[in-house]
């Protein structure tokens, strides 16, 4: 037998004649907090799938399970997945179930058992599903289509997730999270806390320390509530990305499972919706087609001196402590660069290694308390920031405290905002999202980051130029509330809520010989193109989970490629920023998405290949020899592409993992392949890595191949 708590649902029709802030307040209020293992107790039936034994909600440590699938992203899956696991499944409040990969991830893991599915024993025997793969708004997807159709759309999932024990659900996906099937999606919910995922493209990287899920997972350990932690990431991780939250019941914004803290189960049909851009401004134009070579910048060094005087001024901007911290950093053995101080759920973050930082104020910063208040609040009220009140605000304190980073320019001021809807019960119904009322809940003043700096023309001229700084780590955001505290002076005398500042020191690079600034000679536009038509994602410094069947480059123009916060750089990656035209293959509908490529093939990741090719199924117990293509090599005499030029600066290593663990080193590898333990482990993925050990930042590129044992000969024999 399985014990399940029962958490309460609320009725909700009397409210219809209520005002709104009566409604939201009650509503709020309704939602009493719960925590995990403190409902009524009820005992019902074990459920068996056809994989693993399905659980309901035991009260015990919170459960995490991972599906990464695109096929022909498999880097960066494998990237996403490994930063899922990076900092949950280690926390002694956290168990990682189970963590599929391509053809072991399964569509059957999402789908209702009314159609076959195994969603009992799968999504909804965790707490918190992650995916990442590919996806439209219509569905996202399974390479492996052996299971099924190969992807999960709607009505596949409709009234069934979190009658069980999922409550969060995050998807590193494209575009799930429109407009166009929002309330689709909505309606798979039943009893489920959040859906979490993208309204536009998402970016996912082969780096984990990049990805999306590193910084998901870190936040969460650091007692942000899910919506943050998810919202924080993708300002961390992406550029020019929108996310969105589907929300059960606004109390579910506070869910904060590190602090044993969630909201209770409903079932109603009335839900909410929040939409965070994550977003800094595009490359602005530089005649690239008449540039032939880009000054090289270098990071200044950051030394423990530089820490100290960062933090000094951090604390006091925020009234926040981290002097402690970084005094006790520098004695520290601590992989993770970035130190951490919290006083009253009020957050400074900042990088031991390059003083970029981030504070929240998490008490007010996307809470439901401050969807409440938004809500409430009348653009014409006296203490209503304005969106022009809110750039003052941000002005003043950027000034005031010093942290205006050097070469910042005023962007925009955009806001985050709060719908409510109530989900139609026909899953085929017409979707009532793109007639919702979004109402500001906090204002995001940005600004963006500008070298000037003499390039080389074609007529070997040096001109001077204005580059923009793109990339995850180029952003200067202050977020600022739409009202001011009761009893306030003034509405500008309001203390932003959140900042994430403080870009790189960098210089222009000298030949320590001549004393001249040194160029890095850069492809043409055309030659960009044609390598981009060739490689794509493999040399673009971002993949997109969008399953892509054509591409037309629009535009282009080039710039600097900054790294997120914790992610080692030494010079600034020029780059080419592509405006491409995409067509997606499940629906045919045409994007438009900016791609960055490095201009240089010296800033490009390595060439990773397997060379084996292994197309039978192989005993249990044979040893496979796998070899990787020697990456000093030209793309034309490895056969990858008619170019010939090496990626990356010329020494490499190569490094071979199974289920994320290190298995061996060298060109060569012999791998012993096992007995399967389940139905899922016939087949097993074997990755390569190949770093770039000379790179000034972290640079390397994988590639993986699937083993699969033919199960009717491995299968030990049982002695009676």
């Amino acid at each position: 037998m399985s014990r399940i708590f029962r958490r309460r649902s609320h009725p909700i029709a009397f409210l219809s004649a209520l005002p709104l802030v009566f409604v939201l307040a009650l509503l709020f209020g309704m939602n009493a907090w719960a925590q995990e293992g403190e409902e009524e107790p009820v005992t019902v039936g074990e459920t068996t799938g056809a994989a693993t034994q399905g659980a309901f909600d035991d009260g015990g440590d919170w459960e995490l399970g991972i599906h990464g699938t695109a096929g022909d992203l498999t880097s960066a899956t494998a990237a996403e997945r490994a930063g899922m696991s990076f900092w949950l499944a280690p926390a002694s409040n956290w168990v990682q179930r189970y963590s599929f990969a391509e053809s072991t991830a399964w569509e059957k893991d999402f789908k209702r058992s009314a159609l076959g599915g195994w969603e009992n024993s799968y999504i909804d025997s965790v707490d918190l599903q992650f995916y990442v793969g590919h996806g439209w708004p219509g569905g996202f997807t399974f390479d492996n289509n052996n299971n099924d159709d190969g992807s999960l759309v709607p009505n596949d999932c409709f009234r069934s997730w979190g009658d069980r024990d999922n409550e969060w659900l995050a998807l590193t996906s494209c575009q799930v999270m429109a407009n166009s099937n929002l309330s689709q999606w909505a309606s798979c919910m039943n009893g489920q806390h959040l859906i979490m995922g993208f309204v536009t493209n998402a970016s996912a990287y082969n780096n984990m320390f990049s990805t999306q899920a590193y910084h998901f997972g870190r936040y969460i350990r650091l007692n942000y509530s899910m919506p943050q932690a998810w919202y924080k990431a993708c300002d961390v991780a992406q550029r020019g990305r929108v996310t969105r939250t589907i929300i059960n019941e606004l109390a579910c914004l506070n869910d904060k499972p590190n602090l044993g803290q969630i909201c209770a189960d409903s079932y109603d049909t009335d839900w909410w919706y929040q939409t965070h851009s994550c977003g800094t401004e595009t490359a602005t134009f530089v005649p690239a087609d008449d540039i032939r070579a880009m000054p090289v910048f270098v990071m200044q060094p950051y030394a423990l001196d530089d820490l100290r005087e960062d933090a000094a001024k951090l604390e006091a901007a925020f009234g926040v402590p981290i002097s402690e911290t970084v005094s006790a950093a520098a004695f520290s053995t601590d992989d993770n660069p970035i130190l951490v101080s919290d006083v009253n759920s009020r957050t400074l973050e900042i990088d031991q290694n390059s003083g970029l930082f981030s504070y929240s104020d998490l008490n007010q910063l996307w809470s439901a308390e401050q969807a409440v208040e938004a809500m409430s609040i009348s653009a014409a009220a006296a203490n209503y920031i304005s969106n022009d009140d809110a750039r003052t605000i941000a002005d003043t304190f950027l000034r005031n405290t010093q942290l205006n980073g050097d070469g910042a320019v005023f962007y925009e001021v955009i806001s985050d905002t709060i719908s409510s809807v109530i989900d139609p019960e026909d899953i085929n119904a017409a979707s009532t999202v793109t007639e919702a009322t979004e109402t500001p809940i906090v204002w995001q003043v940005i600004y963006s980051r500008r070298l000037t700096a003499p390039a080389l023309n074609a007529a070997g001229v040096m001109d001077n130029h204005e580059f923009s700084v793109v990339g995850p780590g180029a952003k200067q955001k202050v977020y600022v509330p739409v009202s001011a505290p009761v009893g306030a002076a003034s509405v500008l005398d309001t203390a932003p809520i959140g900042v994430q500042a403080g870009w790189r020191g960098i210089q222009q690079g000298v030949d320590a010989a001549t004393g001249e600034a040194l160029l890095v000679t850069i492809f043409t536009p055309a030659q960009i193109q044609e390598l981009y038509a060739a490689l794509n994602e493999e040399i673009a410094l971002h993949d997109l989970p969008l399953d892509i069947k054509s591409r037309e480059v629009l535009s282009y123009t080039v710039a600097y490629w900054e790294e997120p916060i914790g992610v080692s750089q030494g010079e600034m990656i020029p780059v080419y920023e592509l405006k491409v035209k995409m067509v997606e293959a499940q629906s045919d509908a045409e994007i438009e998405e900016y791609v960055y490529v490095p201009a240089n093939e010296t800033y490009m990741r390595p060439v990773a290949r397997i060379t084996s090719v292994i197309s039978a199924p192989v005993q249990s117990g044979t040893v496979v020899t796998l070899t990787a293509a020697d990456a000093t090599q030209t793309l034309r005499t490895l056969g990858v592409a008619d170019f010939d030029i090496v990626l990356g600066r010329g020494d490499y290593s190569y490094s071979w993992y199974v289920g994320g663990e290190l298995v061996g080193s060298g060109q060569t590898y012999a791998y012993t392949v096992p007995f399967a333990e389940s139905d899922r482990d016939f087949s097993v993925l074997v990755e390569l890595r190949v770093t770039d050990i000379a790179a000034a930042n972290d640079s390397f590129s994988t590639d993986s191949i699937k083993l699969t044992s033919d199960r009717a000969t491995f299968l030990p024999i049982v002695e009676q």
